[in-house]
């Protein structure tokens, strides 16, 4: 018999029940159930098979174990074990028998046994030159009494090594540790359900927002992939700033879950103003009426030059103006874009414009630029009035709002402070809240990195071209020279190259291109702060 005091077991037990109940990867788990029950009994070989997720008419081989041949693993390529015959009748395994009746077997001696089938187990021990003998199957089931999977314990040893049967009492052990070991497994599952239920609404919203408009394109897809590789990087660090950060696999978890969320407050933003691909654009682009006037005041024009005598020069000036107008209109055409900055005597001109008046046939004034399309086509950059900048910064104040009404467990309290920060800058020129670097956590600030990366490179936008490596990087630089982003990430992020796990499967081949990382603005940037 094994020498071992009820003390010892008693001991033994507290501490795998200890094990099991602070363990968190789900193949540890499992990995200390079965190592728990060699240990228990003795055995020189076990097995735990779990009911499979895809197919519930089978069981898979989840933990292997067997000491004398040195096998230790969790198998993947062994096939399946069917619970029924092709003809309907239930397997004679004798897994599969444990499995459906629901009920411990144990069996002295498996060569004198001819209540199961055996002969994979013969072969096996052929194969190998290993000789299976006593066996002990016992069901594991949950909370609910549903059947989730078998543990299977071969050849029990005493203390001269010599195989014996698995005792009565080595058996009510193993069924008390198998049923707390089923409890463990079902809260893991149920944890890991909730998990997965809340990743996947998570998802679903950030998906909602990116289809939400073809401008955002897919936007907040991105930015996870983009912190991760920045953040394993960080972690991969292993001299400057970063050479002492090291990231738990929590504190991972969260910053993907505040990737996902960090522009969920778009969810408001109304389309009109996310899909202001022009100046004038409001739900059409309204340089077409503009186009229409012009054509108005050309034949205005005609009119009052046919409603009086007059000469060839007289005719010419008024084909004259007809061509500054073409001219005057193609400039608006051009600068309704918003693709590039505009200059001051472009301006000027447009004010020109916006003050020519007439009144038609009908007696009623008109006006060539009414002073709201005034407003947009004197945009500096871009396609955005300030107001309409301030309903696009909103999203930013409502996505706070939203995150901070959650309610989170303990490893996702930050969450609101890593997505409500990526518009920061660390000048504290960024906005909401207008934070200096020292106020935003490590990961905020690799958000930042992250969302200005993505939106320079991402190649889906209808408005705009994705920029090439270099030019990007440029731009990035440039904000870290006026002190926008933070220098020690952004070296990092060059230098490290994390940037090309991203790329290569995210932008065009053609924006790949050689740059020398030295001679880009910003890489002699200060250090960051750490959190």
């Amino acid at each position: 018999m094994i020498t071992r005091t009820n003390r010892d077991i008693v001991q033994q037990l507290a501490r795998l029940a200890l094990a099991l109940t602070a363990e968190k990867s789900h193949d540890r788990l499992l990995d200390q159930i079965m190592q728990g029950c060699l240990s228990l009994t003795n055995a020189d070989a076990g097995t735990l098979y779990t009911l499979s997720q895809n197919q519930r008419d089978q069981l898979e081989f989840t933990v292997l174990y067997n000491k004398t041949l040195g096998i230790n693993q969790k198998p993947d390529k062994l096939p399946s074990i069917p619970l029924y015959e092709p003809c309907g009748e239930p397997s004679k395994l004798v897994v599969v028998q444990t499995f459906l009746q629901q009920s411990p077997v144990n069996i002295p001696d498996v060569y004198h046994c001819d209540r199961f089938d055996f002969s994979g187990t013969r072969r096996f021990d052929e194969q190998f030159g290993y000789r299976s003998k006593s066996f002990l199957c016992v069901p594991l089931q949950d909370h609910e009494g549903e059947m989730i999977g078998v543990l299977q314990l071969i050849n029990a040893l005493d203390e001269n090594g010599e195989i014996q049967a698995f005792s009565d009492d080595l058996q009510l052990l193993i069924e008390s540790l198998s049923s707390m070991a089923a409890t463990v497994l079902t809260k893991r599952k149920l944890i890991e359900g909730q998990r997965n239920l809340l990743e996947s609404f998570i998802k679903v919203i950030a998906r909602a927002i990116d289809h939400k408009s073809p401008v955002t394109g897919k936007h907040c897809e991105n930015i996870p992939a983009i912190t991760q590789v920045l953040a394993q990087a960080v972690c991969d660090s292993r001299e400057g700033p970063f050479s002492e950060v090291q990231f738990t696999d929590d504190e991972l978890y969260e910053l993907q879950i505040a990737s996902w969320l960090h522009d969920c407050g778009k969810i408001t933003t109304p389309e009109h103003v996310i899909e202001k691909a022009t100046k004038l654009q409001t739900i059409f682009d309204r340089i077409e009426l503009v186009a229409a006037r012009f054509t108005q005041y050309k034949q205005h024009l005609y009119i009052e030059l046919l409603q009086q005598p007059h000469n060839d020069a007289q005719m010419q000036h008024y084909q004259q103006q007809c061509r500054q107008l073409d001219s005057d209109l193609e400039l608006l055409r051009r600068c309704n874009r918003g693709s590039e900055a505009l200059a001051e005597c472009d301006q000027q001109r447009i004010q020109a414009l916006a003050g020519i008046r007439w009144t038609d046939c009908f007696g009623q004034p008109q006006q060539l630029i009414s002073d709201n399309e005034l407003n947009n086509l004197l945009i500096l950059r871009g396609t955005l009035t300030e107001a309409e900048r301030n309903i696009m910064r909103d999203h930013i104040i409502i996505t706070q709002d939203m995150l901070e009404a959650l309610s989170y467990p303990s490893y996702l309290q930050r969450v609101p402070e890593i997505a409500g920060n990526h518009h920061e800058c660390i000048d504290g020129s960024g906005y909401p809240k207008g934070l200096q670097g020292s106020e935003m956590s490590l990961r905020a600030r690799i958000m930042c990195i992250a969302d200005i990366f993505e939106a320079l490179t991402s190649p889906d936008r209808p408005y705009k071209k994705g920029m090439k490596l270099s030019q990007a990087f440029s731009i990035m630089g440039r904000m870290v020279e006026e002190g926008k982003l933070d220098g020690a990430l952004f070296r990092l992020f060059v230098e490290s190259e994390a940037y090309l796990n991203y790329a290569r499967s995210h932008i065009r081949p053609e924006q790949i291109d050689p740059f020398d990382p030295q001679a880009l603005p910003g890489m002699q940037a200060a250090e960051a702060t750490l959190e």
